[in-house]
């Protein structure tokens, strides 16, 4: 494996911290122009703007809340011991892939940063080296487990 699994963690915390700072920078900008806005003679108009920032600031605070609890899942799954069998945590090399269990991400250089509850997730799910699944027609062999 290419990256450690501690730099691997560093590495999507960083990106997480990076969203979670600027979907509040967003926020705010949202929130001043929802504010700012000045009630004219065509008050639909007016009330139309309003709703639109109001909805962005609600999108916005939802990624917040979000990218706050993946930051937390990853922080707890850093005191995890290791183990011989695939669980949150795990870093999984695979013949095909390698896999972090952490939260869905997706693709992180050469890594997937995938959920356990995703189907994914799910199938490596207590397996151990040497362990085959077989996912959309491919057969996986488990070839590492960090």
């Amino acid at each position: 494996m290419k990256s450690t699994k501690s730099q691997i963690q560093a590495n999507l915390r960083s990106i997480l911290e990076n969203t979670l700072e600027e979907a509040r920078r967003e926020y705010v900008l949202a929130k001043e122009s929802r504010d700012s806005d000045t009630k004219s003679s065509a008050g639909d108009k007016f009330e139309t703007g309003r709703e639109m920032m109001q909805r962005e600031m609600d999108k916005l605070s939802a990624l917040v809340d979000n990218t706050l609890n993946s930051i937390a899942k990853l922080d707890r799954l850093a005191d995890l011991p290791a183990s011989k069998v695939i669980s949150e945590g795990s870093l999984v090399e695979t013949d095909q892939e390698t896999y972090f269990i952490s939260i869905g991400y997706g693709k992180l250089d050469s890594i997937y940063a995938i959920s356990i509850e995703s189907p994914l997730g799910l199938e490596l799910k207590g397996k151990r080296v040497g362990d085959r699944i077989e996912m959309r027609g491919r057969n996986i062999t488990i070839k590492s487990i960090v």
